[in-house]
């Protein structure tokens, strides 16, 4: 019985390539699609550990919409769910640990009574909310740690690479994911998103206090309403002719001529998708065929693994009127949008270094690249939306050269929201 849970498109950019061309380059793109969940349908129980920031900093406003927004988890989860709360300043507190949902109340009578305490020890508070996880991980659970913070990491251990081993460590081989929620304008952006990345999650970013309650309710609701888990994509190439330059959308493992990634969790109704650059090595004499394998446990059907093969071919042609006719637009509009996301990540860096002059240069380039692509795909929400990103940013440069030297704390507010609505455009949350 075939699964209709997920469903995969792959596409070339072109399934021609012209004999003797000089083009050096080849784009895949792929995506996978979830069906809606059916509300009758039994829902995978949760097993997840919310991590709370109670430095000094969060005291106040912050403090009390974290309390409020744990609470609200509480009151969602059923007896089904396990759930862990660890609190974390200098010290590293577990306010309850892993366990099925019992006393809701007496939950929530220990979230009530966080108070704020000293310095920023986020990676020992991350350790203890994955420990416990492990702790109590079963099969069929969705696996989650839910960090917060408001600061920068100045207790424990704080070098970023260190931190995203921890979390890549605990997704690739205890499938635990990690989702990251940085508030205000004092935490580091390209920190907390790096540990989602490396962590199979999500990052989020809070502007205001009173948004973290809806931010974590949007969180929940994923993860209430997981379809796949364990979900991993596989593409075979030929690695005689072929190189994988780069993988544009999530982090991807390379063995051979195997490029895996994983999506982890699938919610109801969610898309995810990536881009493949690569690079030809050497001229090609003959078609040449790309093999793909989507591998998942399907949450609708109780757990049973399905696996969707597709193949692509690319052929070797004289034919420039066919070459043409090739052309792949839906592949080209993702290729497009990707490689403007990523020249939009490069921009916003080159203005952390202060280096402005080639920072408005990038940007000007990635403005031409989108208004040229808009041009042959005029119907793109999603590369207009970019667009107007950009020319929104280029207007700011000037702004943020001055912001960096008189006004810190505006300047990081700028660089995390533009941060945090790329991000979005480049994992499909429109």
């Amino acid at each position: 019985m075939l699964s209709k849970t997920l469903k995969l498109n792959s596409q070339l950019d072109n399934v021609y390539f012209l004999k003797g061309d000089a083009k050096d380059e080849i784009y895949l793109y792929a995506e996978l699609k979830a069906a809606k969940a059916a509300q009758e349908k039994e829902r995978a129980p949760l097993n997840i550990s919310v991590v709370l920031d109670r430095s000094g900093s969060m005291a106040g406003d912050k403090l009390n919409y974290v309390k409020k927004a744990t609470n609200f988890i509480v009151d969602n989860l059923n007896k089904n769910d396990r759930l862990s709360i660890v609190q974390y300043d200098t010290r590293i507190d577990v306010v309850a640990a892993s366990a099925n949902i019992q006393d809701k109340s007496k939950l929530q009578q220990k979230i009530n009574d966080i108070h704020p305490g000293g310095s920023t020890n986020l990676s020992g508070g991350m350790q203890e909310g994955y420990s416990q996880v492990r702790s109590t991980k079963a099969e069929g659970f969705v696996n989650r740690t839910l960090l917060l913070s408001d600061g920068l990491a100045n207790a424990g251990i704080t070098d970023p690479k260190s931190l995203q081993q921890i979390a890549q460590n605990n997704f690739r081989n205890h499938g635990v994911g990690l989702s990251t929620f940085g508030v205000g304008e004092g935490f580091n952006e390209e920190l907390m998103t790096a540990l989602a990345e490396y962590g199979g999650a999500n990052y989020y970013f809070i502007a205001s206090p009173d948004e973290i309650p809806q931010i974590f309710a949007e969180e929940l609701q994923g993860l209430l309403s997981v379809v796949a888990q364990n979900t991993k994509l596989s593409i075979d190439f030929p690695s005689a002719y072929l190189s994988c330059e780069r993988v544009y959308g999530y982090l991807h493992e390379m063995n051979g001529e195997r490029i895996t990634i994983n999506f982890n969790d699938v919610f109801s109704e969610e898309e995810k998708a990536i881009v493949i650059k690569f690079k030809i090595k050497k001229p090609l004499d003959h078609n040449l065929r790309f093999n793909m394998s989507l591998v998942y446990d399907d949450v609708v059907s109780l757990m049973d693994r399905y696996t969707l093969n597709q193949s692509l071919d690319l052929v070797l042609t004289h034919d420039q009127e066919l070459y043409e006719a090739g052309l792949n637009k839906e592949a080209l509009e993702n290729v497009a949008l990707f490689v403007s996301n990523d020249h939009f990540t490069k921009v916003m860096r080159l203005v952390d270094q202060r280096k402005f002059k080639e920072a408005k240069q990038l940007c000007e380039k990635a403005k031409v690249y989108l208004e040229t692509h808009i041009k042959l795909f005029p119907t793109s929400e999603q590369l207009r939306n970019q667009l107007e990103q950009i020319n929104e940013y280029l207007l700011k440069i000037p702004n943020l050269e001055k912001m960096q030297q008189y006004d810190r704390a505006g300047y990081s507010m700028v660089q995390k929201s533009m941060r945090s609505a790329n991000y979005k455009l480049s994992k499909r949350k429109f």
